[in-house]
């Protein structure tokens, strides 16, 4: 299954890159920015980790912030396209590596700050991605999470038999989406309250979740909003959840 899903976000790479840096040439950059600076330990140039970096999105805004920044995902082809979009925005000293978030080959207590979007949903165990990111986190660092309940809308979608949408996927990724999110037991869970769950009994200290956070990160032209459409009746709000260890 992890090659499975590796398969689809190599075969996203080209579309994907394209639609971060859109949002990263967004007003979705300092909203997201806002968010972020309200949660990163004051610290002098925190030891970010951000987990499934995808394009770099995240990588690029805690560089910013004055982070010193690793980026791992598990896909090459998005790790070569973090490594090309940072080349061509001047970015340099972030540290991508290919890793499997549910493997994290560092030392316990790595980092200060860990942060992800859209990828817990995706993971065959994300409880022990938790795990692991709770192990390389240290005392009084925090993990930021933006996720949505995709797999549940996936399904709503297709009990109704309404036609997928998604402004860049092709029909054949949709299916390949959904097909793999059907597998996928995170998909079954309510969430953030599963996610809360999980940080808490892995003895994190502090739990906030916003429901609603598209509020607070939509730009202009209401993109978060724009992706989160499933079908025509179906929608997948993102929320963040926080914690701190």
């Amino acid at each position: 299954m992890q090659e499975r899903i590796n398969n689809y976000w190599t075969d996203r790479a080209d579309d994907f890159s394209e639609l971060r840096l859109h949002d990263f040439n967004s007003g979705l950059r300092g909203k997201y920015t806002k968010v972020i600076k309200e949660h990163l330990p004051k610290l002098d140039s925190p030891r970010v980790l951000d987990l499934g970096t995808g394009a770099g999105f995240f990588s690029f805004i805690m560089k910013d912030l004055g982070c010193s920044v690793t980026g791992i995902d598990y896909s090459s082809a998005m790790l070569a396209k973090a490594e090309a979009n940072a080349a061509n925005l001047r970015y340099t000293g972030i540290v991508y590596k290919q890793m499997d978030a549910q493997s994290l080959s560092f030392p316990d207590e790595s980092f200060d700050f860990i942060i992800t979007r859209n990828v817990t949903w995706t993971l065959p165990d994300p409880y022990k991605a938790y795990s692991e990111m709770c192990r390389v986190l240290a005392p009084g660092g925090g993990i930021l999470n933006f996720d949505a309940n995709y797999g549940q809308a996936f399904k709503e979608a297709d009990e109704k038999g309404e036609q997928l949408q998604h402004p860049t996927q092709t029909a054949e990724q949709l299916r390949e989406r959904n097909a793999i999110a059907k597998s996928l037991y995170i998909c079954e869970k309510t969430r953030p309250q599963w996610d809360a769950e999980v940080l808490i009994s892995l003895g994190m200290k502090y739990i906030e979740m916003d429901l609603d956070i598209i509020r607070r990160i939509k730009d202009e032209a209401n993109t978060d909003a724009r992706y989160s459409t499933i079908s025509p009746s179906v929608t997948s709000s993102l929320f963040m959840v926080y914690a701190r260890k």
